[in-house]
């Protein structure tokens, strides 16, 4: 179930929103107010150039230059020239002719001149002129400037000419229709293309039931020019040059031709997007990029403002919904992933869709989201920490002791009964306080005298030492320092005040240490050990105890927590035998730390452990007493002892005594019934007596963690071990047999008593467990980097259910074959022991009634 928010959660989630509609806002503001336009404009200018658009190749501009006007005079021409210019094209095969000059006067001196220009062009049936709208003086009507009749009938089409300035005087768009009271006038690009069948007649249609607006210029359909490159992208050839015929024909056939002026001054020369600092472009050449775009139907749109509103809040609203998620040091960056994403998106939309989105009302409203959320978070953050602080200073009862200082009187019992001074005196106080001996002046000045100064409750004061011996005072100044840093208090500072970041991030950092550092480890980490913990102050006071102390003294639960109890109390609870609770104090203030095993009360047995150790400047100097109880460590340690006695001295001495009488009493007898006693007596004796050596070679060698080794050849280790069982083989009625390679290196890092030990009690068990007139087989050799050994022999076996205890204390398997194959059970369980302390491995492999196989294989080494 979905849990309720809590106030803070709820004005955060308040704050959160708020700043979402800001965003929201300030990005739809932007974006309709057109207040950062120039950036759009200048962002435009540079995504234009990524558009990948080349000049088309059937394009030719003629231009009215420089050189033209020099060869033929200044303008304006005979209109003769300009029907030979056409005329001239139409010889050449020009597709369609394109004249971007003002044509809307006639000639009254020549009129045979505009007669020759009206044959041209209906002899060639393709030429566009140009309509203009101008204004007859500032503020005043706008008039239709329309080409002279004869040549507008003459003209295969008429269209308007007029390119849309921005505010920086850059021509980037142009009205595909227009007109006075009307939009009825096409772009002369777009009459030309549909009159030659290049362009669909439906293309930007005019909208006849349109309501007249008067004598307003009336303009649709607003596209952006996608400019192929800067002045000089399409081929141009001068009209001198032409109409001399310096012109291949193949350079005209099947073009499109646009006439126009390109001298300077003499025409329009804008700037444009793609055009460099100061170069202008011709107006004719303007034409020729719409023309070119418009024919391949790459024209810019621009997106509709409900998209731009949408599309912008969107990626607007990213900062600010992602900005809780990420580290305060990785806002910056995001905000700025957020206003890249804005260009990758403005120019994707531009490649690909041809749409021009404009990114700045999303750029500036995601980087505003920026310190709008960081001054709500700073907000709730502060706020936040004032209501942390107001909770955390409600200290504790653990923290209270750990940060309150000691008072004079606690100082002064340890320096009575703890720290070894001859003498001590506090001056300062409304009267003198003193204690240890009664001194003269004269030695409260001596070599053995130390002078401290300290503030307590804000009064002065002055502490006095005269130590038994040099060597004292320079081994415990650093603890009667301490001692002066847990009574020492600072005069009180002025109430809290939460208007200032700084304090805000001081006092939660000291909160932040006493509560975490502090009250989690001591409640949680060491109440849960299972030794008792008491930790005191430099001046004694127990700061801190576990219930496990309480426990392990014997005094009741939370017994150490009450009041302010002191380290010194401690020794009562304690049985220290030779030592007293004040000297093992000293001891460990003068070495740092304090290791013996006591008893407490109830008589269990402590291991009491106390450590120095320095907590900062508060608490400080800090004394760590741990016990542990090892009762079940001593409890075991005295059975073991006991045991060890019983089997060396209770079982072995008798048994010794056993053989020392039934040899007297053989040699002062020779009856038959009394020879038949003293066998048996023997035979029982000599048992005993190998099983307590067993035990003790099995407690020897498992007593000890390592045992000394140096490196032994194992053939002499196991000849000596064949050597020692070989009576006992011939009396069972048993062959030995040994197999070995000469040639092989058989040396291991080992122990040779213990070693050949092992060796024997593998005999001696196959010996016991064979029948009688089978063989014993002893097979050794080296195997990569192992010395193996095997023991085989062909008795009762062991079986299945028992082979995984076999290497166990006193384990035995129930197949032996009679009293005679009785035993302890220890001899294999050393086997194992001794074979681990080498770092080796002994394997078995049993069949019932078919004999054993044990395998002891050991680490080789190499003898130069």
């Amino acid at each position: 179930m979905r849990s309720r928010l809590n106030a803070y959660q709820r004005r955060y989630l308040a704050e959160h929103i708020s700043v979402l509609f800001l965003v929201v806002g300030l990005c739809a503001l932007l974006s309709l107010s057109g207040a950062l336009s120039f950036v759009d404009r200048y962002i435009y200018d540079n995504l234009l150039k990524t558009l990948p658009d080349d000049p088309s190749p059937d394009l030719v501009i003629v231009g009215i230059d420089e050189y033209s006007l020099r060869e033929i005079g200044r303008w304006p021409w005979d209109r003769k020239v300009h029907a030979q210019l056409i005329n001239r094209l139409t010889d050449m095969g020009a597709r369609a002719i394109l004249v971007d000059l003002i044509l809307s006067e006639p000639d009254r001196n020549n009129p045979d001149s505009d007669l020759a220009l009206v044959q041209a062009m209906a002899a060639s049936g393709h030429v566009y002129l140009p309509v203009h709208v101008e204004q007859l003086r500032a503020g005043g009507q706008l008039i239709e400037v329309l080409p002279y009749a004869p040549f507008a009938r003459a003209a295969a089409g008429l269209g308007h000419v007029d390119l849309e300035l921005d505010s920086d005087g850059v021509a980037r768009s142009v009205y595909m229709r227009s007109g006075i009271g009307q939009a009825w006038w096409p772009h002369i690009t777009q009459t030309l293309l549909i009159q030659e069948g290049m362009l669909p007649e439906n293309t930007f249609p005019a909208n006849k039931g349109e309501e007249f607006s008067g004598l307003a210029n009336v303009r649709r359909y607003h596209r952006y020019v996608p400019f192929v490159s800067g002045p000089n992208s399409y081929p141009q050839v001068s009209a001198v040059e032409l109409l001399n015929n310096l012109i291949p024909e193949q350079l005209i056939r099947d073009k499109i031709v646009l006439i126009g002026a390109t001298a300077a001054g003499l025409g329009d020369m804008l700037p444009t997007p793609m055009a460099s600092q100061g170069e202008l472009m011709a107006g004719v050449e303007v034409n020729a990029n719409l023309l070119d775009a418009l024919r391949s139907d790459r024209l810019i749109r621009e997106l509709p403002m409900s998209s731009v509103l949408v599309l912008g809040a969107v990626l607007a609203l990213l900062a600010p919904l992602l900005l809780p998620y990420v580290l305060p040091r990785w806002s910056i960056p995001l905000v700025a992933g957020v206003i890249l994403l804005c260009l990758l998106t403005s120019m994707v939309v531009l490649v690909v869709l041809r749409l021009w989105f404009p990114p700045s009302g999303a750029m500036a409203a995601a980087l505003m989201g920026y310190p709008l959320w960081t001054w709500r978070r700073l907000e709730y953050s502060l706020s936040y920490m004032r209501h942390a602080l107001e909770r955390l200073s409600e200290y504790s009862d653990l923290n209270q002791r750990l940060t309150r200082p000691s008072t004079l009187e606690q100082m002064g019992r340890m320096f009575d009964q703890v720290l070894p001074v001859r003498a001590w005196r506090l001056l300062g106080g409304e009267k003198p306080w003193r204690g240890g001996d009664s001194l003269p002046a004269a030695t409260w000045k001596g070599s053995l005298a130390r002078q401290y100064r300290f503030k307590h409750e804000g009064r002065r004061y002055e502490l006095d030492l005269v130590w038994h011996q040099a060597l004292h005072a320079d081994t415990y100044d650093y603890w009667v320092r301490a001692m002066l840093v847990r009574v020492r208090t600072h005069a009180p500072t002025v109430g809290p005040r939460y208007e200032v970041l700084e304090k805000h991030i001081d006092r939660l950092r000291r909160e932040e240490a006493r509560q975490e550092a502090l009250t989690r480890f001591f409640q949680v980490t060491l109440a849960q050990i299972r030794e008792g913990v008491v930790i005191a102050d430099a001046c004694g006071v127990i700061v801190y105890a576990n219930p496990q102390a309480s426990f392990l003294l014997g005094l009741e639960m939370g017994a150490l927590d009450a009041g302010q109890p002191m380290v010194t109390d401690l020794g009562r609870e304690l049985d220290l035998r030779e030592h007293s609770w004040d000297e093992l104090l000293r001891q460990s203030l003068a070495e740092g730390r304090t290791q013996l095993e006591c008893r407490n009360r109830q008589g269990a047995d402590l291991y009491l452990d106390l450590l120095l150790v320095h907590a900062g400047d508060n608490p400080g100097r800090m004394m760590i007493i741990s016990f542990k109880d090892i009762s079940d460590v001593k409890q075991a340690l005295r059975a073991r002892s006991e045991m060890l006695d019983f089997l060396s001295h209770d079982l072995r001495s008798p048994m010794v005594s056993v053989l020392a009488l039934t040899e007297k009493m053989r040699q002062q007898g020779d009856g038959q019934s009394l020879e038949g006693f003293l066998d048996n007596v023997q035979h029982y004796a000599q048992r005993n007596l190998s099983i307590a050596e067993q035990f003790l070679q099995l407690a020897r060698v498992e007593a000890v963690e390592s045992v000394e080794m140096n490196e032994q050849d194992m053939l002499d280790v196991v000849e000596s071990a064949i050597d020692m069982v070989q009576i006992q083989a011939q009396q069972a009625g048993i062959t030995l047999r040994f197999d070995y390679d000469p040639h092989q290196e058989v040396w291991v890092l080992g122990n040779n008593e213990l070693l050949e030990r092992l060796m024997v009690n593998l005999l001696t068990n196959a010996i016991k467990y064979s029948h009688a007139g089978s063989s014993v087989d002893v097979r050794l050799y080296a195997r990569e980097e192992a010395v193996l050994c095997e023991v085989r022999d062909r008795g009762v076996g062991i079986p299945p259910e028992f082979q995984e205890r076999l290497f166990q204390r006193f384990s035995r398997a129930s197949t032996s074959g009679g009293v005679r194959t009785r035993g302890a059970g220890m001899g294999l369980r050393f086997v194992k022991v001794v074979t681990e302390r080498h770092g080796g491995d002994i394997q078995v492999e049993s069949v019932p009634n078919e004999g054993s196989r044990f395998t002891l294989s050991l680490p080789r080494v190499e003898i130069d």
